[in-house]
């Protein structure tokens, strides 16, 4: 038996176990001359047209639910629901050299969605057909997500698959464009933008104050136990991994596709090893169910409570320089 079998039995086995020990692996105005500007604006208004005719196809009683209401950024909605990752990195180029924050910060997130499978397409392969060929239900959710990841991603091949210096020199083009995600997510990664007690605190204040779910979610693991006897987040939601997950459920509340099939649960379950046993259930649904106690829940549903209703006023609204 090979060391690769050997992985994918040690994973199931730990999936049956029902690890309790969480790491996700996740877990998102352009800048540039006025030319490229108005055709990145053009071209988003595309994937929008694009976006209104998927939703004209759904059933009537499906229309209202086919993407949360927060998120109306139209390249956001297309990441999720992109069949073809590859083609779709190819529309977002153009505007990520013109400029475009979110096309160069979806960039990065099409990027570490696909580099698992990039690094070693028949790999992957081999290993899915593997756990398809297992009859258990662990099994099956893990297969269900990897097998989202190989359709998706399916054009991609090992010269795709980013390094981490790579996947940080991304995000901080995309950061340096306005894109607070990124900055989130340099930050989580270990590698902000500035690395100082001031700018952390602003940074996790900015980030409540958007409201922006992609923000939320890549700023979650910084908010975990990474945060821990951090004193510049001695006030903020932070220092436990029931932090992390309040992040993250907030990010849902706020408009995170946190379905079955979104970004968020098949990087969990594909990258992370942590797979729901219903494969209909959502992200919150997940977390109550199998990550925490009762009692746990509740501390997470306060914390989450905070983060969404009670966000500070933007320093930059008050006077104050936040970079």
């Amino acid at each position: 038996m090979t060391v690769r079998v050997f992985t994918v039995i040690a994973l199931l086995g730990a999936l049956l176990a029902a690890v309790a020990i969480w790491r996700p692996v996740v877990p998102g105005a352009g800048v540039g001359d006025s030319d490229a500007a108005w055709n990145a604006d053009a071209d988003h208004r595309g994937f929008a047209d694009t976006s209104a005719l998927y939703v004209a196809t759904l059933p009537r009683a499906d229309r209202a639910g086919a993407w949360p209401a927060a998120v109306t950024r139209p390249l956001h909605r297309a990441f999720e629901q992109a069949d073809d990752l590859f083609a779709f990195r190819q529309q977002l180029q153009p505007l990520a050299d013109a400029g475009d924050a979110d096309a160069r910060w979806l960039l990065s997130r099409v990027d570490e969605y696909c580099a698992g499978f990039a690094r070693d397409p028949a790999g992957f392969a081999r290993d899915s057909a593997l756990i398809d060929g297992m009859q258990l239900d662990a099994a099956r959710a893990l297969g269900a997500a990897r097998g989202r990841i190989g359709t998706r991603c399916g054009r991609f091949v090992p010269g795709d698959a980013p390094t981490f210096v790579q996947l940080v020199a991304q995000r901080q083009d995309a950061a340096e464009a306005g894109s607070l995600s990124a900055e989130a997510a340099l930050l989580a990664m270990g590698a902000p933008l500035q690395d100082d007690m001031d700018y952390r605190r602003d940074l996790v204040e900015r980030v409540q104050a958007s409201r922006d779910p992609e923000a939320f979610v890549a700023l979650s693991p910084a908010m975990g136990v990474a945060a821990s006897g951090d004193v510049a987040l001695t006030d903020a939601v932070a220092g436990t991994q029931a932090s992390e997950l309040a992040w993250q459920l907030a990010a849902c509340d706020l408009g995170l596709d946190c379905s079955a099939n979104g970004a968020l649960m098949t990087e969990y379950c594909a990258n992370g090893g942590i797979c729901a046993r219903d494969a209909r259930q959502d992200f919150s649904a997940f977390v109550r169910d199998a990550a925490v106690p009762r009692q746990g829940a509740e501390e997470i549903d306060r914390m989450k409570k905070t983060l969404v209703e009670d966000a500070p006023a933007p320093r930059q609204l008050l006077g104050m320089v936040t970079r």
